[in-house]
Protein backbone atom coordinates (compact mmCIF):
# COMPACT_ATOMS: atom_id res chain seq x y z
CA UNK A 1 0.00 0.00 0.00
CA UNK A 2 1.57 3.60 -0.62
CA UNK A 3 1.65 6.68 1.51
CA UNK A 4 -1.04 8.15 0.08
CA UNK A 5 -3.57 4.92 0.51
CA UNK A 6 -3.27 4.58 3.71
CA UNK A 7 -5.54 4.92 6.64
CA UNK A 8 -3.70 7.89 8.74
CA UNK A 9 -4.98 10.92 10.04
CA UNK A 10 -6.23 12.87 13.19
CA UNK A 11 -9.31 13.85 15.11
CA UNK A 12 -10.94 16.82 14.02
CA UNK A 13 -13.26 19.15 14.77
CA UNK A 14 -17.36 19.72 13.95
CA UNK A 15 -17.48 23.08 14.82
CA UNK A 16 -19.47 25.07 12.18
CA UNK A 17 -21.38 21.81 10.95
CA UNK A 18 -20.51 18.22 11.31
CA UNK A 19 -19.85 18.17 7.36
CA UNK A 20 -16.85 20.75 7.59
CA UNK A 21 -14.41 17.81 9.25
CA UNK A 22 -14.28 16.32 5.73
CA UNK A 23 -12.70 19.73 4.80
CA UNK A 24 -10.30 19.94 7.87
CA UNK A 25 -9.29 16.46 7.33
CA UNK A 26 -8.38 17.17 3.88
CA UNK A 27 -6.61 19.87 4.92
CA UNK A 28 -4.57 18.47 6.91
CA UNK A 29 -3.31 15.95 4.55
CA UNK A 30 -5.07 12.90 6.05
CA UNK A 31 -7.69 10.04 4.61
CA UNK A 32 -8.91 8.80 7.65
CA UNK A 33 -10.51 11.44 10.63
CA UNK A 34 -12.24 10.49 13.73
CA UNK A 35 -14.79 12.75 15.20
CA UNK A 36 -16.97 13.48 17.76
CA UNK A 37 -20.60 13.47 16.21
CA UNK A 38 -21.81 15.70 18.63
CA UNK A 39 -20.44 17.90 22.39
CA UNK A 40 -18.49 15.80 24.06
CA UNK A 41 -19.27 17.13 27.25
CA UNK A 42 -23.07 17.07 26.51
CA UNK A 43 -25.67 13.99 27.44
CA UNK A 44 -27.83 15.23 24.79
CA UNK A 45 -27.56 17.16 20.79
CA UNK A 46 -30.28 18.04 18.65
CA UNK A 47 -31.55 15.40 16.13
CA UNK A 48 -29.55 15.84 13.06
CA UNK A 49 -31.52 17.35 10.13
CA UNK A 50 -31.92 15.11 6.81
CA UNK A 51 -30.12 17.67 4.97
CA UNK A 52 -26.97 18.02 7.50
CA UNK A 53 -26.93 13.92 7.45
CA UNK A 54 -27.03 14.88 3.37
CA UNK A 55 -24.02 17.33 3.12
CA UNK A 56 -21.91 15.58 5.11
CA UNK A 57 -22.02 12.22 3.17
CA UNK A 58 -22.28 14.38 -0.13
CA UNK A 59 -18.66 15.89 1.01
CA UNK A 60 -17.19 12.61 2.23
CA UNK A 61 -18.45 10.95 -1.02
CA UNK A 62 -17.15 13.88 -2.78
CA UNK A 63 -13.81 14.14 -1.06
CA UNK A 64 -11.04 12.63 -3.08
CA UNK A 65 -8.67 12.25 0.02
CA UNK A 66 -11.03 11.25 3.00
CA UNK A 67 -11.67 7.63 3.11
CA UNK A 68 -12.57 6.46 6.58
CA UNK A 69 -14.36 7.90 9.11
CA UNK A 70 -14.40 7.27 13.05
CA UNK A 71 -16.68 8.57 15.66
CA UNK A 72 -15.94 9.04 19.61
CA UNK A 73 -18.28 9.11 22.09
CA UNK A 74 -18.37 11.69 24.70
CA UNK A 75 -16.24 10.88 27.68
CA UNK A 76 -19.11 11.28 30.49
CA UNK A 77 -20.35 7.94 28.73
CA UNK A 78 -19.32 4.79 31.70
CA UNK A 79 -21.80 2.02 31.22
CA UNK A 80 -19.91 0.65 34.35
CA UNK A 81 -21.93 3.60 36.58
CA UNK A 82 -23.01 1.77 39.71
CA UNK A 83 -25.44 4.89 39.96
CA UNK A 84 -28.36 4.08 38.65
CA UNK A 85 -29.09 6.92 37.48
CA UNK A 86 -25.79 7.60 35.79
CA UNK A 87 -25.98 4.50 34.21
CA UNK A 88 -29.36 5.50 32.42
CA UNK A 89 -28.43 8.78 31.20
CA UNK A 90 -24.77 6.44 29.66
CA UNK A 91 -27.30 4.06 28.23
CA UNK A 92 -29.14 6.46 26.50
CA UNK A 93 -26.65 9.00 25.82
CA UNK A 94 -24.65 5.69 23.91
CA UNK A 95 -28.11 5.18 22.25
CA UNK A 96 -27.72 8.63 20.87
CA UNK A 97 -24.75 8.66 19.76
CA UNK A 98 -24.50 4.69 18.03
CA UNK A 99 -27.89 6.27 15.50
CA UNK A 100 -26.17 9.32 14.71
CA UNK A 101 -23.13 6.97 13.69
CA UNK A 102 -25.64 5.22 11.65
CA UNK A 103 -27.56 7.82 9.97
CA UNK A 104 -24.05 9.21 9.07
CA UNK A 105 -22.69 5.65 7.55
CA UNK A 106 -20.04 5.97 10.09
CA UNK A 107 -18.67 2.39 10.67
CA UNK A 108 -17.21 2.85 14.02
CA UNK A 109 -17.68 4.30 17.45
CA UNK A 110 -14.96 4.24 19.94
CA UNK A 111 -16.00 3.80 23.60
CA UNK A 112 -14.12 3.87 26.78
CA UNK A 113 -15.12 0.89 28.06
CA UNK A 114 -16.25 2.60 31.90
CA UNK A 115 -15.04 2.94 34.82
CA UNK A 116 -15.30 0.88 38.71
CA UNK A 117 -16.34 2.57 41.04
CA UNK A 118 -17.93 0.83 44.28
CA UNK A 119 -17.31 -2.63 42.24
CA UNK A 120 -15.47 -5.55 41.37
CA UNK A 121 -14.05 -6.31 38.48
CA UNK A 122 -16.39 -9.39 37.32
CA UNK A 123 -19.37 -7.08 38.61
CA UNK A 124 -18.23 -3.98 36.17
CA UNK A 125 -17.66 -6.57 33.54
CA UNK A 126 -20.90 -7.94 33.64
CA UNK A 127 -22.78 -4.41 33.89
CA UNK A 128 -20.81 -3.25 30.98
CA UNK A 129 -22.14 -6.35 28.81
CA UNK A 130 -25.13 -6.15 29.60
CA UNK A 131 -25.72 -2.43 28.41
CA UNK A 132 -23.53 -2.93 25.70
CA UNK A 133 -26.32 -5.84 24.52
CA UNK A 134 -29.43 -3.94 25.40
CA UNK A 135 -28.02 -0.55 23.30
CA UNK A 136 -26.99 -2.83 20.07
CA UNK A 137 -30.09 -5.25 20.25
CA UNK A 138 -32.20 -2.35 19.12
CA UNK A 139 -29.83 -1.24 16.46
CA UNK A 140 -30.85 -1.49 12.85
CA UNK A 141 -27.55 0.10 11.01
CA UNK A 142 -23.98 -1.59 10.63
CA UNK A 143 -21.95 0.26 13.03
CA UNK A 144 -19.95 -1.14 15.95
CA UNK A 145 -18.91 -0.17 19.25
CA UNK A 146 -15.70 0.00 19.48
CA UNK A 147 -13.77 -0.20 23.19
CA UNK A 148 -10.57 1.73 23.67
CA UNK A 149 -8.09 0.32 25.44
CA UNK A 150 -7.17 2.72 29.04
CA UNK A 151 -4.16 3.65 30.63
CA UNK A 152 -5.27 1.70 33.89
CA UNK A 153 -5.79 4.94 35.62
CA UNK A 154 -8.11 5.60 38.79
CA UNK A 155 -10.88 2.68 38.51
CA UNK A 156 -10.78 2.72 34.61
CA UNK A 157 -11.39 -0.60 33.23
CA UNK A 158 -9.92 -1.81 30.17
CA UNK A 159 -5.71 -1.44 30.75
CA UNK A 160 -5.91 -5.21 29.97
CA UNK A 161 -6.35 -7.67 26.74
CA UNK A 162 -7.96 -10.16 29.06
CA UNK A 163 -10.50 -7.42 30.70
CA UNK A 164 -11.68 -6.30 26.87
CA UNK A 165 -11.79 -10.22 25.83
CA UNK A 166 -14.34 -10.61 28.98
CA UNK A 167 -16.32 -7.85 27.82
CA UNK A 168 -16.82 -9.03 24.34
CA UNK A 169 -17.48 -13.11 25.41
CA UNK A 170 -20.09 -12.04 28.17
CA UNK A 171 -22.00 -10.04 24.68
CA UNK A 172 -24.25 -11.48 22.98
CA UNK A 173 -24.11 -8.86 20.24
CA UNK A 174 -20.36 -9.37 20.45
CA UNK A 175 -20.09 -9.56 16.32
CA UNK A 176 -20.77 -5.57 16.31
CA UNK A 177 -18.27 -4.79 19.44
CA UNK A 178 -14.69 -4.27 18.51
CA UNK A 179 -11.60 -2.97 20.05
CA UNK A 180 -8.93 0.06 19.74
CA UNK A 181 -5.24 0.23 20.54
CA UNK A 182 -4.23 3.39 22.29
CA UNK A 183 -0.50 3.22 21.83
CA UNK A 184 -0.36 5.84 24.56
CA UNK A 185 -2.73 3.69 27.17
CA UNK A 186 -1.35 0.40 26.25
CA UNK A 187 2.30 1.63 27.26
CA UNK A 188 1.08 3.35 30.01
CA UNK A 189 -1.05 0.11 31.67
CA UNK A 190 2.37 -1.76 31.31
CA UNK A 191 3.10 -2.79 27.83
CA UNK A 192 6.26 -2.68 26.48
CA UNK A 193 6.48 -1.65 23.15
CA UNK A 194 9.31 0.77 23.23
CA UNK A 195 11.61 -2.11 21.47
CA UNK A 196 11.10 -4.42 18.17
CA UNK A 197 11.15 -7.11 20.43
CA UNK A 198 8.32 -6.11 22.86
CA UNK A 199 6.30 -4.91 20.16
CA UNK A 200 6.09 -7.90 18.51
CA UNK A 201 5.61 -9.49 21.62
CA UNK A 202 2.90 -7.49 22.68
CA UNK A 203 0.91 -7.52 19.06
CA UNK A 204 1.01 -11.36 19.61
CA UNK A 205 -0.45 -11.11 22.80
CA UNK A 206 -3.60 -8.96 21.44
CA UNK A 207 -4.24 -11.39 18.44
CA UNK A 208 -3.67 -14.47 20.57
CA UNK A 209 -6.06 -12.97 23.32
CA UNK A 210 -8.21 -11.37 21.66
CA UNK A 211 -7.79 -12.22 17.94
CA UNK A 212 -6.63 -10.12 15.12
CA UNK A 213 -10.17 -9.47 13.30
CA UNK A 214 -11.46 -7.93 16.60
CA UNK A 215 -8.79 -5.02 16.10
CA UNK A 216 -10.82 -2.18 14.14
CA UNK A 217 -8.88 1.31 15.12
CA UNK A 218 -5.02 2.59 16.32
CA UNK A 219 -4.87 5.88 18.15
CA UNK A 220 -1.21 7.05 17.78
CA UNK A 221 -0.29 8.99 20.71
CA UNK A 222 2.86 9.09 22.22
CA UNK A 223 3.09 8.74 25.80
CA UNK A 224 4.09 11.47 28.84
CA UNK A 225 3.96 9.02 31.24
CA UNK A 226 6.33 6.42 32.09
CA UNK A 227 5.99 2.43 30.87
CA UNK A 228 3.15 0.97 33.59
CA UNK A 229 3.34 4.76 35.45
CA UNK A 230 -1.18 4.38 34.70
CA UNK A 231 -0.75 7.97 33.28
CA UNK A 232 -3.15 8.99 30.78
CA UNK A 233 -1.39 12.03 28.95
CA UNK A 234 -0.68 11.85 25.42
CA UNK A 235 2.43 13.20 23.88
CA UNK A 236 3.20 14.05 20.73
CA UNK A 237 4.97 11.66 18.41
CA UNK A 238 8.55 11.35 18.91
CA UNK A 239 8.07 13.90 22.21
CA UNK A 240 6.71 10.98 24.57
CA UNK A 241 8.25 7.99 26.22
CA UNK A 242 7.95 6.06 23.67
CA UNK A 243 10.70 5.51 20.67
CA UNK A 244 9.51 7.18 16.87
CA UNK A 245 10.98 3.16 16.47
CA UNK A 246 7.72 1.99 17.65
CA UNK A 247 5.53 3.77 15.27
CA UNK A 248 7.62 3.35 12.60
CA UNK A 249 7.09 -0.34 13.05
CA UNK A 250 3.20 0.17 12.97
CA UNK A 251 3.25 2.32 10.06
CA UNK A 252 5.03 -0.89 8.48
CA UNK A 253 3.02 -3.80 9.96
CA UNK A 254 1.15 -4.85 7.04
CA UNK A 255 -1.54 -6.16 9.25
CA UNK A 256 -2.53 -2.65 10.33
CA UNK A 257 -2.44 -1.20 6.46
CA UNK A 258 -6.42 -1.03 6.18
CA UNK A 259 -7.03 -0.11 9.86
CA UNK A 260 -7.75 3.76 10.50
CA UNK A 261 -4.94 5.24 12.55
CA UNK A 262 -5.74 8.13 14.20
CA UNK A 263 -3.55 10.73 16.25
CA UNK A 264 -4.84 12.52 19.04
CA UNK A 265 -1.47 14.68 19.92
CA UNK A 266 -2.02 17.78 21.55
CA UNK A 267 -1.78 20.21 19.34
CA UNK A 268 -3.05 23.98 19.36
CA UNK A 269 -4.43 23.92 16.42
CA UNK A 270 -5.37 21.10 13.67
CA UNK A 271 -2.67 22.54 10.96
CA UNK A 272 -0.26 21.15 13.62
CA UNK A 273 -1.24 17.63 12.90
CA UNK A 274 0.32 17.93 9.14
CA UNK A 275 3.76 17.64 10.35
CA UNK A 276 2.96 14.58 12.15
CA UNK A 277 1.26 12.97 9.71
CA UNK A 278 4.21 13.72 7.64
CA UNK A 279 6.63 12.34 10.04
CA UNK A 280 4.95 8.99 10.06
CA UNK A 281 4.14 8.77 6.64
CA UNK A 282 8.18 9.51 5.84
CA UNK A 283 8.42 6.24 8.32
CA UNK A 284 6.82 3.83 5.73
CA UNK A 285 9.52 1.26 3.78
CA UNK A 286 7.98 1.53 -0.02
Amino acid sequence: MSKKEILLGAHVSIAGGIYKAITRGEEIGATVIQIFTKSSRSWTAKKLTSNEIQKFKDNWKNSKKIQQVVAHTSYLINLAAKNHSLEKKSIKSLSLELKRCEELGIPYLVLHPGSLVGQTEEEGIKKISQNLDSILKNSKGKTSIVLETTAGQGTSIGHTFEQLKKIRLACKEKNKVGVCIDTCHIFAAGYDISTKKGYHKVMKKFEKILGKKVLKVIHLNDSKGDLGSKIDRHANIGKGKIPKQTFSLIMNDKRFFTIPKILETPVQQEKDFVNEIKLLKKMIID
